[in-house]
């Protein structure tokens, strides 16, 4: 009969035991994976900005270009073969936009990031058409794809510093 005292006392023990080494798991679970989504967020930053950067400096090369043949500094041929190289570029730089590891709360402004990059590309594609034919219409057409890139890029960022600051309060 002592038997069984040290028995219940030995099982409260062992359950002590497995209580503690479960709340320590728990515990080292849950600062691991606060810790894994933390790496994510930056890493998903670090390429969004540089995703973001990419398009900044193909765009501005662009619009440098067509200053260029503004100014006649180049001429037709050479630009609209720089253009080509530049409608591959900004294919590239808008299909990174499908490969990055998006966190479910930035979907809908990574959505407006990309919108914007393709309407850009949409502006783009008018001016170079501008610029073979002539035709003065394909330039107001870019002009206003411009412009409504703007836009979503301006909602995007909104949308994008909203959730950022909801997540880092």
């Amino acid at each position: 009969m002592k038997d069984k005292p040290k028995k219940k006392k030995r099982s409260v023990m062992y359950a002590a035991i497995t209580v503690g080494v479960l709340i320590i798991g728990m515990s080292v679970f849950f600062v691991y994976s606060s810790e894994q989504a933390k790496m994510r967020g930056q890493a998903f930053g670090k390429a969004i900005e540089f995703l973001q950067e990419d398009l900044r400096k193909q765009t501005h090369l662009f619009d440098s270009k067509v200053s260029m043949f503004k100014q006649e500094d180049i001429n037709k041929d050479d630009f609209l073969n720089f253009a080509e190289k530049h409608e591959n570029e900004m294919e590239k730089i808008i299909l990174r936009y499908d490969n990055l590891q998006t966190p479910k709360l930035f979907v809908p402004s990574m959505e407006l990031f990309k919108l914007s990059a393709e309407t850009q590309f949409e502006a783009d594609k008018y001016i170079t058409e501008w610029i073979r034919t002539g035709d003065e219409t394909a330039q107001i057409r870019s002009d206003s794809f411009y412009y409504q890139s703007l836009q979503y890029e301006q909602a995007a960022l909104l949308e994008f510093n909203l959730v950022q600051r909801q997540s880092n309060p």
